[in-house]
């Protein structure tokens, strides 16, 4: 805006033009968009006062009801009435709408204390973890070789550009390893040395010309962190990130040669899955303290691979883009959604077979709790629009007189 207002007066002293009826446009252009500054001025304000939370849920969660929080609980029922009604295998629904729980139910054999395996919930804590490390200046660049924190590996083959595979290859799954789920995972995890065996995997292509979805990449990940940092992948995250937002309930799988796994391996309650979305809702900060820097925060939740039907992939998250949303996605339908427009973060828990459908839990966030959402214009919207109306009108009536 304010390189548009040096090239706007720019071009008035160019063409000489200070005749009096152009004065006073000139005048009213001013005023015009000295408004439309202050609106923009007003909705930085009015954001700043969104992200201000009445207490934050370090100890302890506070509960409030759906319609205090703007919220149809007729909706949410009706989801009760469907995962029941359709006998689905979830565990947990908890929904955090402006930092309260306003919405909290337990299927099945499940209970609150319950440590649910997140599964590949745990690629986006790791993402958060390197975050953590590479803004405090453990790891320098992004760009750096994988094959350089491990000269320990022996590597037998480099074919396809193996050694060019990059740590942002790892934290976008775009490094081109032969990986496939359902079959390296166990052939991993029973192997005797876990980081061999993912490193001398074959290439299916070269880094950065494709995307294949790879567990392993992870794993390479929690060991590069505990190289960095000189600490083990737990501890660091213990102190950096899980004990200052209050998640105290947890384990962490280790692999034979200490490393704690990058890709999957947490075990955790959903009310802590819930505080660790809140902490990304909040642009990494909590209560004041920055815990993830914002920049990583945002970034790793932009797309850097786009797919069909609207999903895109960051930074170890997923991103819809209709429903504007990103979300930490694990095996059998353990989820954490994050709404940043919305104010909502949502945990599901379940065990659903991937004959079942691994997705349903997105269809029952996106049929029912997306929509029951309700509630009129915010604060924000209407500090945005005010002062550009007035300037509107401001303009028009100015320019009224100005033809009479």
């Amino acid at each position: 805006m304010l390189g548009f207002l040096s090239v706007y007066f720019q071009i008035y002293d160019n063409n000489r033009v200070f005749d009096l009826k152009r004065r006073k446009n000139l005048l009213v252009m001013i005023v015009f968009i000295f408004l439309i500054l202050c609106s923009f001025y007003s909705f930085t304000i009015s954001l700043s006062r969104a992200i201000e939370r009445d207490y934050w849920p370090t100890e302890e969660w506070q509960g409030s009801t759906p319609h205090k929080q703007k919220m149809d609980g007729t909706r949410l029922d009706e989801m009760v009435e469907y995962i029941d009604e359709n006998s689905l295998p979830v565990d947990s629904i908890t929904i955090i709408r402006n930092g309260y729980i306003i919405f909290e139910e337990h299927f099945r054999a499940s209970f609150p204390e319950f440590k649910h395996v997140v599964w590949s919930v745990t690629k986006s804590f790791t993402s958060a973890i390197f975050g953590i490390a590479f803004f405090e200046g453990y790891i320098e660049d992004v760009n750096s070789k994988v094959v350089d924190y491990f000269p320990e590996i022996e590597i037998d083959d480099y074919s396809l550009g193996k050694e060019n595979i990059t740590l942002a290859n790892l934290l976008t799954m775009t490094a081109g390893f032969d990986w496939t789920d359902d079959i390296n995972w166990m052939l991993m995890v029973s192997s005797e040395n876990q980081i061999d065996y993912i490193l001398n995997l074959p290439m299916i292509f070269e880094p950065w010309s494709g995307w294949n979805y790879d567990t392993g990449g992870t794993h390479l990940l929690s060991a590069i962190i505990q190289k960095a940092v000189g600490n083990t992948t737990l501890e660091y995250a213990k102190e950096k990130l899980f004990e200052p937002i209050g998640i105290s309930d947890y384990t962490w799988d280790l692999d034979n040669q200490g490393y704690y796994y990058g890709g999957h391996g947490i075990y955790m309650t959903p009310r802590d899955m819930a505080r660790f979305g809140y902490l990304y809702l909040n642009n990494g900060m909590w209560d004041g303290e920055m815990i993830i820097h914002p920049d990583w925060v945002g970034n790793s939740t932009l797309p850097v691979i786009d797919f069909s039907g609207g999903e895109g992939y960051g930074g170890l998250w997923w991103i819809s883009y209709g429903d504007e949303y990103y979300a930490a996605r694990g095996r059998h339908g353990q989820m954490i959604y994050v709404v940043p427009e919305h104010d909502i973060v949502a945990v599901v828990t379940a065990y659903f077979t991937p004959t079942e459908g691994g997705y349903i839990p997105d269809q029952l966030f996106e049929n029912y709790v997306l929509q029951a959402i309700e509630g009129p214009i915010d604060e924000t919207s209407i500090s945005f629009f005010l002062p550009l109306v007035v300037g509107i009108a401001s303009l028009v009536v100015a320019e009224k007189k100005r033809k009479r």
